[in-house]
């Protein structure tokens, strides 16, 4: 289960910030139901909470351990295309 700790409340755009204030306690921590991840965004869904949120505001752990997004497969499309795994 990925989890996001809310840990940098004034990262991203001005209206993520104001978002999340409103709606997150920082340094609690989320499951997290889903990543989008865009080429220059990424938004994640946090469980019983609305609403998207900017991944850059956000620290992530699976099973209690860091994890980078950025660099996992499971959560990044774009590296599963650049090692092939395309389906067509």
């Amino acid at each position: 289960m990925l989890i996001a700790k809310y840990a940098y409340p004034d990262s991203g755009y001005p209206h993520d910030q104001e978002y999340s204030k409103k709606h997150l306690v920082l340094n609690a921590e989320y499951r997290v139901t889903s990543v989008d991840m865009g080429q220059s965004n990424t938004s994640i869904k946090l469980s019983n909470i609305p609403g998207v949120f900017n991944s850059v505001q956000f620290e992530f752990y699976e099973d209690g351990k860091p994890i980078n997004i950025f660099k996992d497969p499971r959560y990044n499309p774009y590296l599963k295309l650049r090692r092939g795994d395309r389906k067509e």
